[in-house]
């Protein structure tokens, strides 16, 4: 994978530091050869359980659909770097492939907006949410967001701004997905219903949490960054240009390693581990011990966002 392009011309461009980078290439391995299995389990994982359920978690399977084309034009990146960077159609196929990444990137922050929307709607119109909120819905609203994605992404391929505004985009998600975690949270302690299904409770926060440290700590630094540096201009001396490639490495990393956290929201859609281990009976030693797991990692998710909040 590689970063946004800073200047639009027939080949997008030159070259991110990302690109060239050893923490760039490291990351781009890692992405291809952990995410894809990792992603791929848990699509599978889903597909199989949703035989026995009756509600499918259209906007999970979408993220992870999102994070599928992430991983999966890795590959262009990471063939490309055994050639020259001026090769054209190696370089043009970068270009194509940054398209993509956009359009992964941006359905990714969707999706994690409808699934916290999802979550807080559960709790607060349980009434609404088990009988209007059909799968034919939940399709239609992932068709339009695919489609907003797709139409900003190719808008976003040939314009010159195009890291500013994709850093704005980014801060987009950020009030929203703080005030379902608020709401669902305060409708939680709240709820009759809920108050004494301690299990349901954790899996309904656990969620959220996830999703909002996961922006937290993975989007925002990239977004905060691009902009000071989109404000500040191109004017600086050698230090600060190795300062600036250096923070979008990092940075450009953290945001592509999101595929990665993602499929750990499956764990908390389950409601028991025995769904787990159903849908992966030859592992079924290791992920008995997933249960343990699953609490830690809930009351962690949960105390590091609240210490995020304060």
């Amino acid at each position: 994978m590689t970063g946004v392009h800073e200047n639009a011309s027939l080949l997008c461009g030159k070259d991110p530091a990302y690109y060239t980078n050893t923490i760039g290439i490291v990351v781009d391995w890692v992405i291809f050869l952990i995410g894809l299995p990792e992603v791929c389990l848990a699509f599978y994982a889903l597909l199989r359980l949703l035989k026995r359920d009756k509600a499918a978690p259209i906007f999970v399977i979408n993220l992870l659909l999102s994070d599928l084309i992430q991983i999966g034009i890795t590959v262009v990146f990471i063939i490309s770097r055994f050639f020259d960077a001026t090769f054209r159609p190696f370089a043009r196929a970068r270009c194509i492939a940054r398209l993509f990444v956009r359009l992964g990137l941006t359905s990714s922050l969707g999706f994690m907006v409808l699934i916290s929307a999802e979550r807080y709607l559960m709790v607060a119109c349980p009434v609404w949410y088990h009988t209007k909120n059909t799968a034919m819905l939940s399709s239609l609203i992932s068709l339009c967001m695919w489609a907003l994605s797709l139409a900003y992404s190719i808008l976003d391929y040939f314009s010159a701004f195009s890291l500013l505004v994709f850093s704005i985009i980014c801060l987009l998600p950020a009030p929203f997905l703080v005030a379902f975690f608020t709401a669902t949270w305060k409708s939680l302690n709240k709820s009759m219903a809920m108050r004494h299904d301690t299990k349901h409770k954790r899996r309904v926060l656990g969620v959220l949490s996830l999703v909002l440290g996961m922006y937290i700590v993975l989007f925002v630094p990239f977004s905060f960054r691009n902009l000071y540096y989109s404000l500040k201009g191109d004017n600086a001396e050698d230090t600060e240009d190795s300062v600036r490639d250096l923070s979008g490495v990092l940075t450009s990393a953290l945001v592509y390693l999101s595929p990665l956290i993602d499929a750990l929201i499956y764990i908390f859609l389950r409601r028991d581990i025995r769904d787990i281990v159903e849908a992966f009976p030859c592992c079924k030693t290791p992920l008995m011990k997933l249960k343990v797991f699953q609490e830690r990692l809930t009351d962690s998710s949960q105390t590091g966002t609240a210490l995020q909040l304060s």
